[in-house]
């Protein structure tokens, strides 16, 4: 006997979905054209016998995906995503990934085939006009060391000048996409002692691959360049942990020190304790020791303020019961 099938209910879609996807499917035909005006909504809500709320909520949903433009007042147009659009896209999904050590490395191996890609792309297409502006960018960087600002937003510019230099859209939506994420990285590995030196020496190598038209010395010197980085980047990521850890430690062991100097007196003395009394009373300290010699001093030799000492009682007044 078959074991009975386990029960899975479906999920009912949206109106709006399915004309989203209809409408989708009608872009993709060329029924409807890019750049031409879309029928009515009034028109789209006879057509797929809905109300007109629902064929609102569908074009929203395809401008989202940079299929449809809505513009108040007009009909809606049909599109092509832009690298701009792709860009947006992008950098949402690059937020959420890096926002773990484990989706930093995937991203990490995305941008080493990514930009090798891109190396090797450039030197293939690359015109002298191309090697032109390339190197001034190249040279842009080399000057800016010692400059951790400036060599930063140079680094990045040599980088996406090769993307440039695909005069593919896509390549540079997709760089333009990363970028936020490799000024955070190069602002971590930028510190360390020589990291801005061995960049300029990469940059000079891919530099000359992609102006001798070599794509596979472009791919080849891209990848070292970026297994350099990513090392770099992970070493100062831990030392820079060590380091803060071992400043937490060394400022809680002054801090018990402290405290311990501060509760334990040297023998026969008090003076730590008073001055915290005192300051608890809401008095400083030196009002507390103060008030406490005055009180020594009413109190005679030998005795302390309240007591009585071993000398001879006083005398009572003449006719006190």
């Amino acid at each position: 006997m078959k074991p009975p099938l386990s029960v899975m209910p479906l999920r009912r879609r949206k109106r709006s979905d399915e004309i989203a996807e209809h409408i989708e499917r009608a872009i993709s035909t060329g029924e409807f054209k890019e750049g031409a005006p879309m029928p009515s909504e009034k028109e789209l809500a006879e057509r797929f016998a809905v109300g007109r709320p629902s064929v609102r909520e569908a074009l929203f949903t395809l401008q989202q995906q940079g299929l449809v433009e809505i513009t108040s007042g007009t009909r809606a147009r049909v599109t092509a995503p832009t690298g701009k659009f792709l860009a947006g896209q992008v950098a949402t999904l690059i937020r959420r990934m890096t926002a773990t050590s484990e989706g930093h490395e995937h991203m990490e191996q995305v941008r080493l085939l990514l930009e090798a890609g891109v190396a090797w792309q450039a030197a293939r297409v690359a015109t002298d006009e191309d090697i032109t502006v390339l190197k001034a960018a190249l040279d842009a960087n080399a000057a800016a060391l010692g400059n951790v600002g400036l060599f930063i937003r140079t680094d990045v510019a040599f980088h996406a000048q090769l993307a440039v230099i695909t005069h593919n859209p896509a390549f540079i939506g997709i760089y333009d996409a990363i970028v936020g994420w490799l000024i955070d990285q190069r602002t971590t590995t930028i510190h360390m002692p020589g990291a801005d030196t061995l960049s300029v020496r990469d940059h000079t190598a891919i530099f000359e691959a992609v102006a001798t038209r070599d794509p596979t010395r472009a791919f080849n010197e891209m990848i070292g360049h970026l297994r350099l980085i990513s090392e770099l980047y992970r070493e100062s990521k831990a030392l820079s942990e060590e380091i803060l850890r071992q400043v937490a430690r060394d400022v809680a062991g002054r801090i018990e020190r402290e405290r311990a100097a501060m509760w334990t007196a040297a023998p026969g003395s008090s003076e730590p304790r008073r001055a915290a009394s005192g300051a608890s009373d809401g008095k400083g300290g030196r009002n507390g020791s103060k008030a406490s010699r005055a009180s020594r001093r009413e109190a005679g030799p030998g005795r302390s303020a309240g007591t009585r000492g071993p000398g001879p009682r006083p005398r009572r007044p003449s006719g006190a019961n």
